[in-house]
């Protein structure tokens, strides 16, 4: 297990060695976060121009609603079976058959290439055939709307083909993280931007139905994604060439890993298809103020949250697979804290300026100054579990590196069924308002079942004094940025109209905000040391 004897037994050697934490492996850590989370912070700028162009082009509306709801489908599905769950399968029994040898490996990844593909192919067809159903499960308050219905339906039916590309682009960046080359995987999301970007910016003008073009980026982006993969495979020395080895040990080792991981991120998605299906029954606008609200939390998440996670599963798959354990500890409460660090100034950031942030992305052409205040509301009750996205990713993903998917498919059920109890508590005095806040707090309950399963059955915690001492700082840092932000707030308030001055106002309290949270850092950092 990963939290166990802070001493290791060296057998080659016959002696007893203290291992201590060492500053390579830490800034290995921070290096491979800092390049996973550069490039996904570039997908998430390409996200926002592309999210602004979506609010121009679609508003808020039932167009929209149609949209978002299409474009869920693949998302759902690619989430489920793909990035998450095929990630966390693959990279432990890879990490295993590379210590045989190469050969091993790519024999073993190219059985798994064939199954994914026959999977795929066969998953495809046979939800462009059922998509009315589908999309009844998801979206049961359309039915009643011949308009909603019947375009939700034509461009889920449109959009659903880029599971597949996606999903077989999803198990390259699995092989290409486990071999450390983080840059590609991390960069590839943004061609889903730039796709919709283009479609947006000159398929649209050319078209009766906007949203229609959108599917076509969507699908364009999709396979952009995949084609990009196979020179930096070449170059880790992996062609791929599908085989048939359906009995192969490692396939059956995947297999045995990736039904809990299934349930597991099952549980989470599910979280996500039952606010979409409530949202379907409240008035109109609610699924895209959720939509919006969603990809503003994901940015910190994605660039850091993921980010780390992604860093960390090679990292302690390997330690795990070479009974390093308490390198495997200590690379875990790192990893933490640093996340922590990170993730606290964007929760004060978010809850402060939620609607300076919104309305000065998105308050333009059909996105209304209303849109722009329910939307921001929304954001603020996502918020409210950032921090608990981010640490579920990070404590999940040590799970996964022990070979153990069963404790996190435990604590997302139990998630799981604590947010549709508190989306239907919520839903009717708070509205959509309330299936975010719902998300949020079920998240909090699945990182305490985490944490418990980490703490409680061993003889060690995660953090040592230094790393919660690094935490300690980053919570009186976030206090000083929020006084900063109370008071630009008095001094100067948000602009209403001019869209130029939004930009300059909302400028200065990021810049201001994350001077004073760096600044209280390196000051509290300093007093710390000289005591």
């Amino acid at each position: 297990m990963i939290i166990t004897d802070m001493v290791h037994i060296d057998h080659a050697k016959g002696s007893r060695n203290i291992m201590f934490p060492s500053k390579k492996s830490s800034s290995a850590l921070l290096r491979a976060l800092a390049k996973v989370a550069s490039w996904t912070m570039l997908s998430r700028i390409l996200g926002f121009v592309r999210d602004i162009l979506l609010a121009r082009l679609l508003g808020a509306g039932p167009l929209a609603d149609a949209f978002f709801v299409a474009l869920k489908l693949p998302n759902f599905f690619r989430r489920l079976f793909a990035e998450g769950t095929l990630t966390v399968a693959l990279v432990p029994v890879l990490a295993e058959e590379r210590k045989k040898s190469e050969a091993d490996a790519h024999a073993y990844l190219n059985a798994l290439a064939g199954l994914l593909l026959l999977a795929l192919l066969l998953f495809t067809l046979a939800g462009m055939i059922f998509m009315p159903w589908l999309l009844l499960l998801f979206a049961p308050g359309f039915h009643g709307e011949a308009d909603r219905w019947q375009a939700s339906l034509h461009l889920a039916r449109w959009m659903f083909p880029y599971l597949a590309c996606i999903s077989l682009a999803a198990m390259s960046w699995a092989v290409l993280n486990s071999y450390r080359k983080f840059s590609v995987a991390a960069a590839s999301p943004a061609l889903l931007n730039i796709a919709l970007i283009f479609a947006a910016i000159v398929l649209a003008p050319q078209m009766d139905n906007p949203a229609e073009a959108l599917a076509i980026g969507v699908i364009l982006g999709g396979v952009l994604q995949l084609a990009i993969q196979f020179p930096a495979l070449k170059r880790i020395g992996w062609i791929p060439s599908p085989t048939w080895r359906p009995r192969s040990p490692a396939i059956w080792q995947t297999l045995l890993l990736f039904g809990p991981a299934v349930l597991s991120i099952a549980a989470v998605q599910i979280n996500i298809l039952v606010g979409t299906i409530l949202a379907t029954l409240q008035p109109v606008g609610a699924v895209s103020y959720l939509y919006y609200a969603d990809r503003l939390v994901q940015l910190p998440l994605g660039v850091f949250g993921i980010a780390m996670g992604t860093a960390l599963l090679p990292a302690l798959s390997d330690h795990m697979a070479n009974r390093r354990f308490s390198e495997a500890r200590r690379e875990l409460g790192q990893g933490l804290a640093w996340l922590t660090w990170i993730i606290l100034p964007a929760v004060v950031g978010l809850l402060l300026l939620a609607e300076p942030i919104v309305r000065t992305l998105f308050e333009h052409g059909l996105f209304t100054a209303n849109d722009a205040h329910a939307t921001a509301m929304t954001l603020q009750a996502y918020t409210v579990g950032l921090m608990a996205f981010c640490w579920a990713r990070v404590l999940s993903t040590a799970c996964y590196a022990e070979k153990d998917a069963k404790a996190p498919m435990r604590y997302a059920i139990v998630s799981m069924i604590a947010n549709i109890v508190l989306a239907l508590l919520l839903m009717e005095p708070l509205g959509y308002v309330g299936l975010a806040l719902a998300t949020s707090l079920a998240s909090w309950l699945n990182v305490v079942l985490l944490w418990r399963r980490f703490t409680c059955t061993q003889q060690c915690g995660i953090f040592d004094r230094d790393n919660i001492a690094h935490i300690l700082r980053a919570f009186l840092a976030s206090l000083g940025m929020a006084a900063f932000l109370l008071a630009l707030y008095q001094w100067w308030a948000f602009p209403e109209q001019q869209k130029l001055w939004q930009c300059l106002w909302l400028s200065c309290a990021i810049i201001g905000g994350g001077a004073t949270f760096f600044a209280l850092s390196k000051i509290l950092a300093i007093v710390q040391k000289k005591s």
